[in-house]
């Protein structure tokens, strides 16, 4: 009887909070925010992106507005992300729309094989999709606030023993950290295994799985370097993720912090995440190479098979994940998202973002 009461009180001293949550806010101000991303707090876009704009926020706003960062599965199973940020668990928190097949259809587009070749791309792409349409935002879960996207850098097959082409891969045990690149594992012709990127270090070092099909950026982070050593460059596609805030919180806040954080999001945020992402790539290729790593560029004729196996893809995109939605959106955010991969794609091979050998 005692512990039915103390969950009845609970519950409604819960229920209190969130119905004050909104004056609390505007009586406190907006300090230690929880911020939460997909990566631990080694990755470089935490290290080298938010936790240094972290500061910035802070002198732009002091007492006033703060952040605290989380890593994925912190606060909540990356899985519940579209319920958590709606309901308040989070003030900030990050969206992978692969987690969620059904539900975020159009965002799948930028991640098609072969459709952006690193993370500036993709993160532009993905953030310029969101904007250009209404029916890609209609996505997002209610009581949210769209802030800005990413894409991880492109997806290369990480492995213990050397795999040198695409015959080598035929019956491998390759883990897959979503439900989209679960399917391209199978498509490569190996067995795919569904994993968290935290549980893969365990897998890969206790013989539970062969390689994992991810970036480069979150293998030192995961330690995954420690058990795969060789790794095949198929520049296959990247991943998108948006981080969203919650919308009674957002709204909450004054105007001029809301329009100081727009000028600070979108665009903007999407460019420093992407390169942040390359750069890192660029750096650990560096270290993994002096620790006796092995990288196995794929060719072309390797590549051009690969791209014909995935092309299945955007017909699924079409006929499948986006069933029963307007055609002509689809076809037309298909279409832009191919259109701004080549103009994005031009603007790196003219040293717009820097050097990165386009």
């Amino acid at each position: 009887m005692q512990k039915k009461f103390c969950a009845i009180a609970a519950a409604l001293a819960l229920g209190g909070l969130l119905a004050v949550s909104g004056s609390a806010f505007a009586a406190k101000g907006f300090q230690h925010l929880s911020f939460m991303g997909s990566y631990l707090e080694k990755h470089p876009t935490v290290v080298n992106v938010w936790k240094p704009w972290f500061k910035v926020v802070e002198e732009k706003f002091p007492g006033k507005l703060s952040f605290d960062y989380f890593g994925q599965g912190h606060l909540y199973p990356e899985a519940e992300g579209l319920s958590a940020i709606s309901d308040g668990r989070v003030d900030f928190g990050t969206l992978r729309p692969s987690v969620f097949p059904g539900k975020m259809n159009l965002l799948a587009a930028p991640a098609l094989p072969g459709m952006c070749p690193n993370a500036i791309v993709g993160s532009l792409v993905t953030e310029d999709l969101i904007r250009k349409f209404e029916g890609v935002r209609a996505e997002f879960p209610k009581g949210t606030r769209h802030c800005f996207s990413w894409a991880s850098a492109a997806y290369q097959l990480h492995t213990i023993k050397p795999v040198k082409s695409l015959a080598d891969v035929k019956g491998l045990k390759i883990i897959a950290w979503d439900a989209t690149t679960l399917e391209y594992v199978k498509a490569l012709g190996a067995n795919a295994i569904r994993l968290s990127s935290p549980d893969s270090y365990l897998a890969l070092s206790k013989g539970m799985a062969d390689g994992v099909l991810c970036p480069l950026a979150p293998l030192r982070s995961y330690k995954i370097t420690e058990a795969t050593k060789n790794h095949l460059l198929l520049d296959l596609g990247i991943n998108t993720f948006c981080m969203e805030a919650n919308e009674q919180l957002w709204n909450d806040m004054p105007a001029d912090m809301r329009t100081w954080l727009d000028s600070e999001f979108g665009m903007k945020m999407a460019l420093a995440a992407g390169k942040s992402l390359e750069d890192g790539a660029k750096r650990d290729i560096e270290w993994m190479k002096a620790q006796g790593h092995q990288f196995f560029p794929i060719s072309d004729e390797d590549r051009a098979e690969m791209l014909k196996n995935m092309a299945k893809f955007a017909d699924l995109f079409k006929t499948s994940e986006c069933k029963g939605m307007d055609p002509k959106l689809v076809e037309d955010v298909l279409n832009y998202t191919r259109e701004r991969s080549a103009f994005y794609q031009a603007e790196m091979k003219a040293g717009k973002y820097g050097d990165y050998g386009m």
